[in-house]
């Protein structure tokens, strides 16, 4: 779906952030990225409908390799949506029905697919009511909410997520993870920037490390958490079920995604 071949960016008299990074991210999958601040994560990010442009290396889109024209970047940003950690950097239009078109209305949608579109999210997410409502009167949780609704108006065919549940509550984390599993069951492949070790073990399908703007691992993430000395010099931790489970079963190389499959492994080693 989404592949990067040796990616390397710098900043305008900044740093150099990607470094040779490789990344191919499947179709259908619930992919983790995880990496310690400042790895490049966002950067990655931006590159992956492309609001950034390499120095050097190839990125390609559904098996074509991108030529940064005008109609390829106009397809390929409706087919991959990004929903940035801090929403106000994200949200631009005053009322809340201005911020669902405001995507489309720059893809150069007719405006009967707009209307089509915008009616689908409204009843999707749930947002009828606050139609008419000043964005900077939502709440930031309601704020997180209808960036999410303004990136899938266009169902995008790879959701990239940053950080998606940072500054929600409990219940508002629920909801929010209930959601982007409804939008992956539908058929959107997801890509998530976390740093909820716990979510990432019982949730991803694969999960990428990243360090010092190289991908470093990838793999499963009973896996991938199982190689607790490899993340430890990547100053990367490990889930507390993964802890708990190296302690009890140093020898094992795989661990349980969960306290069900735990009790199941442990159930069938009894000698009973």
């Amino acid at each position: 779906m989404l592949k990067m071949d040796e990616v390397y960016y710098t900043y305008p008299n900044g740093p150099c952030v990607l470094k040779g990074l490789s990344l191919h991210v499947p179709d259908g999958k619930k992919c983790a990225l995880i990496g310690r601040n400042g790895c490049g994560k966002t950067t990655l990010f931006l590159h992956a409908n492309g609001l950034l442009r390499p120095d050097s290396g190839d990125i390609y889109w559904n098996g074509e390799k991108v030529d940064y024209r005008r109609p390829t970047l106009q397809k390929w940003r409706r087919e991959v949506g990004i929903v940035f950690q801090n929403p106000e950097h994200q949200l631009v239009a005053p009322l809340v029905r201005d911020e669902l078109a405001f995507s489309l209305h720059h893809l150069g949608m007719k405006k009967s697919e707009m209307d089509e579109l915008i009616e689908k999210a409204l009843d999707e997410f749930g947002l009828r009511s606050w139609l008419d409502k000043p964005v900077h009167h939502l709440s930031l949780g309601q704020k997180k909410w209808l960036t999410l609704a303004a990136v899938m108006v266009t169902n995008p065919k790879l959701l990239v997520l940053d950080e998606p549940t940072a500054y929600l509550d409990r219940l508002q984390i629920d909801r929010f993870i209930e959601k982007i599993n409804d939008i992956h069951r539908a058929g959107t492949t997801v890509l998530i920037a976390t740093h909820d070790f716990d979510f990432v073990l019982e949730w991803a399908d694969i999960v990428f490390v990243m360090h010092d703007g190289r991908i470093v691992m990838q793999g499963a993430p009973q896996d991938i958490f199982a190689r607790q000395h490899q993340l430890k010099k990547w100053h990367l931790g490990v889930p507390l079920l993964a802890s708990v489970w190296k302690m009890l079963f140093p020898h094992e190389t795989r661990i349980p995604r969960n306290v069900e499959e735990m009790k199941q492994w442990m159930n069938a080693q009894a000698p009973y």
